[in-house]
């Protein structure tokens, strides 16, 4: 069948859109530029919707001229109304399920859309040009934040704030999560990776070497410093099936050989550097980082406005030094909650002397004032690292005592006793351990049309008795989510297409000579099934989009090369 070409106008338009769109991913405003009654669209959502628009117009221009190299996009397409359906049929929470299914749809329309207005390699290149231009952006600005150890002010309308683990910021750039800004980088460093050896092969200057082995330390440390501990895996392991499936005596390997040593070597550098990422590698959250073991009076009988020395003996199960004298000091503190009224009354705060270290524990007399006013009352133990959390908020573990307090002197209340509305601590944050056993369920309960893609994160909370959890907290597992949320019926047609592709992606390696743009496409799509093993990204603009931009591309990739 011979293709029409469709209207050059319309081509042109179309590609400065894309240009615009992949450059804006990271800069999504928080709040939309356009209401529609119930409809909401950011400046991201607004160019995509003028790419699909522009893309319908040459489509209708020229029919049928479909510029794609098989029919696994009917499959996809097939999923994207099925994951609609299942919206519909969701026991809760439907219209977030078809808000998600409707944007997931959204992003299968660019993948579709990008072979239609991109006619030719060069554009294809100068596309892949702006997702790298992105991604040196968000490693850029996430460095300078760094190294000035404060947030950026002129991000606010773009993120609600940074990422931090504990006291460590993580590098987030102008995204929302550091995640995030890790999957980006992950899907980036493998264009550049290539764009940069087939710049030098054609000019063969040592300039050029140097600049973008530069530009490829700058986002390979930038992906360090997010403190993701799959970014770094996943580009290793990337390299790693870059160079098993190319074979060692083609050139094209030369390249991948080098990343995967760029990435043992800062590997090695930050763990012997950075306090933070040597604790994100012993354990999966900061959740492990908060943790602590009691031995605490039950009952207490004071006087009002007393000081007696009580006796507790506290162990460090955590990975953080108890060291009041750094910055920001980790305290012995406690909170005087009152029974009758549910008020707080103080929160007083004891130094650690010397410091304790992971792992011991220490006896001591804790000079505690009673409050002035009689009455019953529970006391709060806990450990605090001032301005950050109480650990008991990371970690859900604290010990409290009943203590009655009896009519003293009628001396007036102390400076520091407020009476104020107690508050609570709320369901830490779950780890994947504790996830993907409540998603397994889930999917037991409605194997085959689950409960609506992205309401995962609206319902498990009730599964672990609680009254309130963290509402943006996924499976942590792209293939699980899709199981829950769609079930069956429109998660096997999907992973079906993901299969198809793969199938095609192994004939296209097993080529010789193989296209080296085909290759870096390829690698930056295995980076997102790669982690999406340990976490979830299609559904939010920036990640989710760059994922289907990089599906456009290897679709025109196999039908222009």
């Amino acid at each position: 069948m011979i293709f029409s070409k469709p209207s050059p106008t319309f081509s042109r338009v179309g590609q400065w859109l894309l240009l615009l769109l992949a450059l804006s991913l990271p800069f999504e405003l928080d709040e939309p530029l356009i209401r529609v009654g119930p409809l909401a669209f950011t400046n991201v959502e607004i160019l995509l919707g003028a790419v699909l628009l522009v893309a319908g117009l040459v489509w209708w221009q020229k029919r049928p001229y479909w510029p794609l190299p098989h029919r696994g996009w009917l499959v996809l397409l097939l999923a994207g109304g099925l994951f609609v359906a299942t919206a519909v049929l969701a026991p809760e929470h439907p219209a977030n399920a078809l808000k998600a299914s409707f944007r997931l749809l959204s992003g299968i329309g660019l993948a579709l859309a990008l072979p239609l207005l991109i006619q030719n390699p060069s554009q294809r290149t100068r596309l892949i040009w702006a997702m790298i231009a992105s991604s040196v952006l968000v490693a850029a600005i996430g460095l300078i934040e760094l190294w000035s150890g404060q947030e950026l002010g002129w991000l606010l309308p773009f993120r609600a704030g940074i990422t931090v683990a504990g006291a460590y910021l993580r590098l987030t750039g102008p995204l929302d999560y550091a995640n995030h800004a890790a999957m980006m980088l992950e899907a980036t460093i493998p264009l550049l990776l290539m764009a940069g050896w087939l710049w030098w092969r054609r000019s063969r200057k040592t300039a050029v070497l140097l600049f973008n082995g530069l530009l490829l330390l700058l986002l390979l440390q930038a992906s360090f410093l997010t403190l993701s501990r799959a970014s770094f895996l996943t580009i290793g392991l990337v390299a790693a099936v870059m160079i098993l499936f190319l074979g060692w005596r083609q050139a094209i390997v030369r390249p991948w050989l080098g990343l995967l040593g760029l990435v043992g070597l800062l590997f090695a550098f930050n763990s012997g550097v950075s306090e933070a990422f040597r604790l994100r590698l012993g354990s999966e959250g900061d959740s492990g980082w908060y943790l602590a073991e009691w031995q605490v009076p039950q009952t207490l009988t004071l006087t009002a406005n007393e000081t007696r020395r009580v006796p507790i003996t506290v162990t460090n199960h955590g990975a953080l030094v108890w060291n009041s004298q750094r910055q920001p000091p980790i305290n012995l503190g406690a909170r005087w909650i009152q029974a009758e009224s549910g008020l707080q009354l103080a929160e007083p705060r004891w130094p650690f002397d010397p410091p304790i270290l992971p792992g011991q524990t220490i006896s001591q007399e804790v000079p505690l004032h009673a409050p002035s006013e009689p009455g019953e009352y529970t006391l709060i133990w806990d450990v605090v690292q001032e301005q950050i959390t109480w650990f008991g908020e990371k970690s859900n573990v604290f010990a409290t005592s009943q203590v009655v307090v009896q009519p003293g002197t009628g001396q007036a209340a102390p400076e520091w006793e407020t009476a104020v509305p107690a508050w609570t601590y709320q369901l830490p944050i779950p780890d994947r351990s504790t996830l993907w056993p409540l998603a397994l369920q889930l999917i037991a309960e409605r194997p085959f049309l689950g409960i609506g893609l992205d309401n995962f994160r609206l319902v498990y909370g009730r599964l672990l008795q609680a009254d309130s959890w963290n509402e943006t907290i996924h499976t942590n597992n792209w293939y699980l989510e899709f199981l829950v949320g769609g079930g069956l019926l429109a998660a096997l047609p999907f992973f079906a297409w993901l299969a198809w592709e793969g199938q095609i992606a192994w004939t296209q390696l097993r080529q010789r000579p193989v296209d080296p743009w085909q290759v870096a496409i390829l690698a930056s799509l295995l980076a997102y099934l790669s982690h999406g093993l340990v976490d979830f990204f299609l559904l939010f603009n920036s990640t989710g989009l760059l994922f289907w931009l990089l599906v456009g591309c290897w679709w025109h990739a196999q039908h222009h090369e």
